[in-house]
């Protein structure tokens, strides 16, 4: 995980998981109150996450043989459940720009 550039303190899995599940909302440091916004290569990574999980759950969808809506269903929650998985898999590689106040 990142640390807080100021004070060295790694973030909280918690904080930058929620920040990035909203949106890529700033954060603050907990321990010394910097504030840090998720750059451009991050949202690049969300986005990929996004693609991916989207386009293994099609694949999936597609091959499968079943009546059209349990193939839907089943492609919406296989779609969630990539996503998620892979997001949190991917927070080791975020990079975060620190805000001047």
């Amino acid at each position: 995980m990142t640390k807080c550039k100021k004070c060295k303190k790694p973030f909280s899995f918690k904080l930058v998981c929620a920040s990035f599940w909203k949106g890529y909302k700033d954060f603050k440091c907990l321990n010394c109150q910097t504030n840090y916004q998720f750059s451009s290569k991050d949202r690049l990574i969300g986005g990929m996450v996004v693609g991916t999980s989207t386009f293994l759950s099609s694949l999936l969808m597609f091959t499968i043989e079943l009546e059209l809506m349990s193939k839907l269903g089943l492609g919406i929650v296989l779609s969630a459940v990539l996503c998620i998985c892979l997001s949190l898999f991917s927070m080791k590689f975020l990079e975060f720009k620190s805000i001047e106040n």
